[in-house]
């Protein structure tokens, strides 16, 4: 006899039909205007990145030291005749494609072990390196400010003790701008003071490399945040690790490291604020990029990329537009009233008259004009654009402005009728400041003078083992760049607006540069954005050609299969 099946109790209700699977974060749809503008910046960078890509498989550029003040040995001497000289280098291309190799096999072989720190021990781990290899290099290389860099850590040193000889002459009377830099260090002056005497700001080298480690410390988070995949943090930690150049660049007293250190927090604050909608960070992104600009005006450069990226947010954020529209218009007010306010708290301060500075247009002509040394790079220093022609105007700065758009005119006609030189001067230009690949970090540590002799390392990499340096540090270049053009490659499909933020201040960089004065350590700021970055493009290559090389019975050992997420 057959056994009957047991029916379904009546008072049991048949299951929900499953409900249709949600998007995965990846996959929720980006604004059109935002892929736009990805879109955009994509392609420019991928032109601009190829293009010194391959400049710099093709070839080297370097400062030269080329003495030619006969015995005279003074720094002011070595700076200003004609120790600043660029040459340009042929390269072995296959010996630079293999390097080029190389180094991107270490990065893959590392990358499945990289993911064993949190990322609190990362960011100890990379500030505290930083910061022992800054402060050994500068107590070894015992650079004293020259120069421009002397004439602003001379003016906070004096203004401290309430002396305000500084302001007398014309020099910050022609570039009042940089007294925003004095006030900063005037209060790390006064703040020091207060253990003891402050005989020569040493310290303040020192503290560069405490600002290089905030800045490490910011395109981490930047890269933690922006991409969802985490080696990309890893590998980030890993190559900032190993930068020369950005070490070896602390002696050098201008602003432009305590300036980046706040940009680069200027910008991941914005990215959080749009990513999490955050208003303390809103905020806090407003104060860091207002006196990222006070510390160096070049910075306001980010703060362009910053306005730029909310302008395009807005699109999407209709709840939030007021809110939005505030903090953008409080940043650029903010940002561009501090400077005049330090202007006039000095003047208070002086009981002088600092009058107008040299109008910012002439330096667009500076860019435009072949350099006062011929052997420097096109758009290089030439005093009789900016200076000479605003005195040459009676420091009338409407009379210099409109004589500095004169000359503009007449260098844009000269470039049309004269096509080819046109094409020469800008890649001269280009690779001089861009594919320099030092960026004037050691040169700056050989010419200026120093409070003492150097210590044993700083002598070594300064003299026998310069070639050696130089060397590291182009091959380190080879593989930042071409991390850069893939990750802006890779960034045509991402989907993700934010991702661009840094690429866009790279960009805002080059095009200033290309059209203003040119400088390889004005690139430093820049190179150390592009640092960051880089590691997001080697993460895409590891991608594709490693799973190709596990298919090897052998490679497949050496490149064992690990979530590396």
């Amino acid at each position: 006899m057959s056994k009957k099946k047991r029916s379904a109790p009546s008072n049991v209700q048949p299951a929900p039909p499953e409900a249709p699977p949600q998007p995965a974060a990846e996959e929720v749809k980006e604004p059109r205007f935002e892929a736009f503008a990805r879109l955009v910046i994509s392609v420019l960078m991928v032109f601009v990145m190829g293009l010194l890509s391959v400049c710099s498989l093709l070839h080297t550029t370097g400062m030269q030291i080329v003495p030619e003040g006969g015995d005279v040995d003074t720094s002011v001497m070595r700076i200003k005749e004609g120790l600043e000289t660029v040459v340009y280098h042929n390269d072995n291309v296959l010996a630079n494609l293999f390097m080029l190799c190389l180094c991107g096999l270490v990065c893959f072989l590392v990358m499945p072990y990289l993911k064993k720190l949190p990322l609190w021990a990362e960011l100890v781990f990379l500030s505290a390196w930083t910061i022992l290899l800054g402060a050994v290099w500068v107590n070894s290389s015992m650079v004293a400010p020259s120069e421009d860099s002397s004439m602003v850590t001379g003016a906070a040193m004096g203004f401290a003790k309430g002396d305000f000889s500084a302001l007398e002459g014309r020099y910050f009377r022609n570039y009042s701008f940089q007294l925003g830099y004095v006030f900063f260090t005037e209060i790390l002056i006064r703040i020091a003071g207060l253990f003891g005497t402050v005989e020569r700001p040493l310290f303040i080298e020192t503290l560069n490399a405490v600002f290089l480690a905030g800045t490490y410390a910011g395109l981490v988070l930047i890269n933690h945040t922006v991409f969802k995949d985490q080696r990309v943090r890893h590998l980030t930690v890993f190559l900032l690790a190993f930068g020369a150049q950005p070490i070896i660049f602390c002696t050098f007293l201008y602003g432009i490291l305590p300036g980046l250190c706040f940009a680069v927090w200027a910008l991941y604050l914005e990215i959080v604020y749009f990513k999490k909608d955050k208003l303390w960070c809103g905020i806090l992104s407003v104060l860091c990029i207002a006196l990222a600009v006070l510390i160096k005006s070049n910075y306001s450069i980010t703060l362009v990329a910053m306005v730029c990226i909310a302008f395009v947010k807005l699109f999407s954020r209709k709840k939030q537009l007021l809110r939005d529209g505030i903090l953008l218009v409080a940043g650029v007010l903010l940002t561009v009233s501090l400077s005049p306010m330090v202007k006039y708290m000095y003047e208070r301060r002086s009981g002088m008259d600092l009058e107008e500075q040299v109008p910012f247009i002439s330096w667009f002509a500076m860019g435009l004009n072949e350099p006062t040394f011929p052997d420097t790079g096109p758009g290089w220093y030439r005093a009789s654009s900016t200076v000479g022609n605003f005195e040459t105007y009676g420091f009338d700065p409407d009379a210099a402005a409109a004589a500095s758009r004169q000359n503009i005119r007449d260098r844009l006609a000269y470039f049309r009728e004269n096509p080819q030189y046109a094409n020469d001067f800008f890649a001269r230009k280009f690779v001089s400041q861009w594919n320099e690949t030092t960026y004037q970090s050691i040169w700056n540590n050989q010419v200026r003078r120093q409070y003492e002799d150097k210590g044993p390392i700083a002598a070594k990499i300064c003299g026998d083992w310069q070639s050696g340096t130089e060397r590291w540090m182009d091959l380190y270049a080879q593989l930042i760049f071409a991390g850069v053009f893939l990750g802006v490659a890779a960034a045509l499909k991402n989907r993700d607006f934010l991702s661009m933020s840094v690429p866009l201040v790279i960009l805002g960089g080059v095009m200033y540069h290309m059209l203003s004065e040119a400088k390889s350590q004005y690139a430093m700021p820049y190179f150390i954005l592009m640092m960051g970055f880089a590691a997001y493009g080697i993460c895409i290559a590891y991608d594709r050609i490693v799973p190709k090389l596990r298919q090897n019975k052998y490679l497949a050992k050496v490149f064992p299969e690990a979530d590396c997420h």
